[in-house]
């Protein structure tokens, strides 16, 4: 065989069907006789083009074959020109994900850009960020941003409030806070100039009239004093006993006490780890003492140095650590006994710690609390959390006015100190005395 021969073997085209590929690029025959145009028949590397296979009609005529061919081709063209761009720009932030413009790679844009306020919130934000992402991604995460409706996302809302079993209850607030999660990702990605996203976000904050994402109600249920003083009992008792060890019991009995008298969260008597440098130089810039723990640095503001004289001065999580509280601990009733207990040489660091002195985790504390609630016969809705609602009710049972209480919880505005107050059963039964008071001096009109 010469040179200038071809081997038997080579594929010969005519010029037809080589004409007929250059009117319609991309255009595929399936097995099943229907027409697709493909990405990969036009390009080697389409670079994540969303849209690699797009069944063409079937009744139309070859004419319109060729000009759609030719439309998704130049389209396929753009896009992969806007890739080289984007890949050349060297101030641009590199990431692992290249938007293709599904729900999927718009949450972990919005995850991995350096620029994202992702990257900005404490850690525990993060955390519950990152839990409401993974429902987005895993239920919705393959549909395209350009093709949904409001009423898409209204369906979504729909599927993520139902219970999670059969007869359970709904799960109003984990649908509503997908839902904000993900407008949160729209706008960041509307905010990098993609249309899809503005498009969608836009009709979403437009479309308030029509669609409601009901939020779950406020949390009516309160610790009481006689539940947070049965929890103190019941904690030293199982720790005297050896039900558990004895300094668990003392210090959860410490943290339930401290929570219900100086109304403050459970982050603020346990404090936390911090998970990286940043939360680090975040928490000492708040002012947080910070200790090591084998190689963890906790970071928190309830500990025993900060304590001289028996006062307490803490910045709050409530005030985002702007505002400090200063509490004369002598006048703690159910805490002040507790603290006045704990031996000298055991009064350094973090004051609410485990049997071994290292500080609990946030799940570990909620776990050995709802062990010693349930053997003080504290309902297991009612969590320690409630503490500050218990204490801002019985405040205003005593009298205090609501200033006082706002100022006590930390609150900026006066209608969410109103919501930490529970029973109103009292103030009706006093409205409702008043008036038979007015009937009887026959004060009443007529």
């Amino acid at each position: 065989m010469t040179a200038l021969q071809a081997p038997k073997t080579a594929r010969r085209i005519s010029e037809a069907k080589m004409s007929a590929r250059g009117r319609r690029p991309g255009h595929k025959i399936g097995r099943n006789g229907l027409r697709y145009w493909v990405a990969k028949q036009v390009v080697r590397d389409p670079m994540d083009y969303p849209d690699q296979c797009i069944a063409l009609p079937l009744a139309v005529d070859e004419q319109t074959i060729d000009t759609l061919c030719q439309e998704y081709t130049a389209a396929l063209h753009r896009w992969i020109e806007q890739q080289k761009k984007a890949g050349s720009d060297e101030d641009a932030p590199k990431l692992k994900t290249v938007y293709d413009g599904t729900v999927l790679a718009a949450c972990h844009i919005y995850q991995e850009h350096p620029f994202s306020r992702f990257h900005k919130v404490k850690s525990n934000t993060r955390d519950t960020y990152t839990k409401k992402l993974r429902i987005i991604e895993t239920t919705v995460g393959r549909r395209l941003i350009r093709n949904l409706t409001l009423l898409d996302v209204q369906h979504w809302y729909d599927e993520w409030r139902k219970p999670a079993e059969p007869g359970g209850k709904e799960r109003i607030d984990q649908a509503h806070d997908c839902v904000s999660m993900f407008k949160t990702v729209l706008r960041f990605n509307a905010a990098l100039r993609r249309q899809d996203c503005k498009r969608l976000y836009e009709e979403i904050k437009d479309g308030s009239s029509i669609v409601h994402f009901e939020k779950g109600g406020a949390r009516e249920q309160e610790m009481t004093y006689a539940q947070a003083a049965a929890f103190v009992r019941k904690a030293l008792e199982m720790g005297d006993s050896g039900v558990v060890p004895f300094t668990r019991g003392r210090n959860l009995a410490i943290g339930t006490a401290a929570q219900f008298d100086l109304a403050l969260r459970q982050k603020d008597i346990i404090g936390e780890f911090a998970r990286n440098e940043a939360d680090l130089t975040s928490a000492l810039r708040r002012g947080a003492a910070a200790f090591d723990f084998g190689g963890a640095m906790w970071t928190g503001y309830f500990v025993w140095e900060r304590i001289a004289g028996w006062r307490l001065r803490i910045k709050t999580s409530k005030s985002k650590y702007r505002t400090a509280q200063d509490f004369d601990l002598t006048l703690q009733s159910l805490l002040f006994p507790l603290l006045e207990a704990v031996p000298h040489e055991e009064r350094t660091g973090p004051i609410v710690k485990d049997e071994n002195g290292v500080p609990w985790k946030d799940r570990t504390y909620a776990k050995h609390f709802r062990r010693i609630a349930r053997a003080a016969g504290i309902p297991d809705d009612v969590w320690n959390m409630d503490a500050r609602a218990g204490a801002a009710t019985e405040a205003e049972e005593a009298g205090a006015n609501i200033e006082g209480i706002q100022t006590l919880l930390t609150h900026s505005k006066k209608d969410t100190t109103l919501r930490y107050i529970r029973r109103s059963s009292a103030k009706i039964a006093e409205v409702a005395k008043a008036r038979s008071r007015v009937r009887q001096q026959g004060g009443g009109t007529t």
